[in-house]
């Protein structure tokens, strides 16, 4: 397990939360967005909220897209935070391609750095919010007992409120959405057709919930790919586990080994590295999509 100073989903070196500061306007989330924010409810919890997308008009609906954040704000979510996160312009993006699309608050208002307090200025690629106490006990608040019923209301809400019949549906995840969609995979609990993460953190299984990352991979019922940075875990490279799990659902692993864990979602687009990774990642999500969202 990572050591008490680093969450067991983000391994060193990562991309810290993106933070609001001299390059807002590469880094911020579409100002303009294209969706809504909404509330549904969850059996035993208080409502979820959701970042609603309707597909764009002039294209006719592929499916539907349910997309998991990792533990950080999301400014489509809680506008009034200072996260510099792409997943609400990402969720965007994907409407625009044809999806109605759901970006599901898992954490309500209390994601990782609204509940682990941290200095409130900085260079965000010096802050690390993981170096605050109490990271540990967050996490494990948020195992599958809690985090289970509210993806399955999400993913129920989608599909009911697309159009048309057996429409197909997808999930992306994004760190620990990553987890968190392989263990709503693997217990059979919502049905997707395929599934998109973005630098995985399934280490959590095993490092924060006690479970079998192995198995749990393994067992995962649709096509996946997992988009691999150069500082992920290595059962996703040369012939780890993971790598072979994947590959046996009909996906596989695309490695970005340029890039760092966290750079789709909250890489400094700045950099122009990370600007040409992020694009190449949004082609693959797109493409894979495109290429197993077909409907039923």
């Amino acid at each position: 397990m990572s050591s008490p100073s680093t969450p067991a989903c983000c391994p060193t070196g990562s991309w810290p939360q993106l933070l609001l500061n001299s390059n807002a306007d590469l880094n911020k989330d579409d100002i303009d967005p294209k969706g809504k924010t909404i509330s549904i409810a969850v059996d035993g919890q208080d409502d979820l909220p959701l970042y609603f997308v309707e597909p764009a008009s002039t294209k006719p609906c592929k499916g539907s897209i349910l997309v998991i954040p990792d533990i950080y704000s999301v400014r489509a979510l809680l506008p009034n935070v200072r996260s510099g996160d792409r997943i609400g312009s990402i969720c965007d993006a994907l409407a625009e391609e044809g999806y109605t699309v759901a970006l599901a608050g898992i954490f309500r208002d209390q994601p990782y750095d609204e509940a682990i307090k941290g200095p409130d200025d900085g260079d965000f690629c010096k802050f690390d919010s993981f170096a605050q106490d109490g990271g540990v006990d967050w996490f494990k608040k948020q195992g599958y007992d809690k985090m289970g019923p509210a993806v399955q209301a999400a993913a129920k809400y989608l599909q009911e409120k697309n159009t048309t019949d057996n429409a197909p549906l997808g999930v992306l995840g994004f760190c620990y959405g990553t987890w968190l969609l392989s263990k709503a995979s693997s217990t059979g609990d919502v049905d997707f057709d395929c599934a998109v993460g973005c630098h995985p953190a399934t280490v959590l299984e095993k490092a924060v919930f006690g479970g079998d990352e192995d198995q749990m991979l393994n067992e995962l019922k649709q096509p996946t790919l997992f988009l691999w940075a150069g500082n992920d875990s290595d059962i996703y490279s040369k012939d780890g586990s993971g790598k072979v799990a994947l590959e046996k659902t009909g996906g596989g692993v695309e490695e970005f080994a340029d890039q760092l864990h966290g750079w789709v979602s909250r890489g400094d687009v700045a950099d122009e590295t990370v600007k040409a990774g992020v694009e190449k990642a949004m082609k693959s999500i797109t493409d894979f999509f495109g290429k197993n969202m077909t409907t039923k």
